[in-house]
This record gives C-alpha cells, sequence and structure tokens, in this order.
C-alpha cells in the first residue's frame, strides 16, 4: 500500500465490506454504515486500525483490485476476464465499489465496458 491512498476509494471498500458496522469503534460510523472518521496521516478510514492481518489483507486486496478498475476498466479489453471463481468474485466486487468513484476515467466508456462484461456473463451463465 503506498503512504497515501484514495481515501473516498478506501471510504467506498470499507462500506462495501461492512467494516463501519462490523469493527469501527466510532459511533456515527457504526450507526450510520457508514465511515465518517478519517485518520490524518495517510487519509484512511478509522475503522481499518481495528482489523486483523488476515482482515486487512483482504482489505488491501479489494482495495487495489477497486483502485486498479476504477483506472482501467474501458480501456483495456483483456482485464476483468475472468469468467468465475475467487478472482471473478473479487473484479465484480472491484468494479462495484470503483463504478461509484467521482473520479473513475472517461465514464461514457468505462461504463459501455461494464454493461458488455455484463451482457457476455450473462449468456455464459
Amino acid at each position: 500500500m503506498p503512504d497515501r491512498i484514495n481515501t473516498r476509494l478506501a471510504t467506498r471498500t470499507a462500506e462495501m465490506l461492512a467494516l463501519p458496522h462490523q469493527v469501527c469503534r466510532r459511533r456515527d460510523c457504526r450507526r450510520n454504515n457508514a465511515c465518517s472518521w478519517h485518520r490524518n496521516a495517510n487519509g484512511e478510514p478509522c475503522c481499518l486500525i481495528n482489523l486483523t492481518a488476515e482482515q486487512r489483507a483482504i482489505f488491501d486486496d479489494v482495495y487495489r483490485a477497486a483502485r486498479f478498475a476504477q483506472g482501467f476498466l474501458g480501456t483495456n479489453p483483456e482485464y476483468f476476464q475472468a469468467q468465475a471463481g475467487e478472482q471473478r468474485e473479487l473484479d465484480d466486487l472491484a468494479i462495484a465499489i470503483a463504478r461509484k468513484s467521482r473520479d473513475r476515467f472517461n465514464r461514457a466508456k468505462w461504463d459501455e465496458a461494464w454493461r458488455a462484461r455484463e451482457r457476455q456473463a450473462g449468456t455464459r451463465g
């Protein structure tokens, strides 16, 4: 992980993994199931400090995939082609998180690539 992460993307990742509700010690985060507090030093949601090493590794994997999806889906069609298994699940989660990012690259192209991926998955299933 870089020293400073994309706070908005890390927040969406934590929320998709239900970390505010499951592990955060801040009452308003738990009640709203949304990250409201971030560490100033590196921009991480506060709930990440409560994770075990194994849980943090899972968060890091999903965050990296979401960051990758945010920048590349729609620009390189060979990425995110897994059809089944754990990689497909990780890809789907990463895409769902990145899709809500306000700063994803080329929204129209990105959305079209996402829809094409969904159509392709529907014809194979």
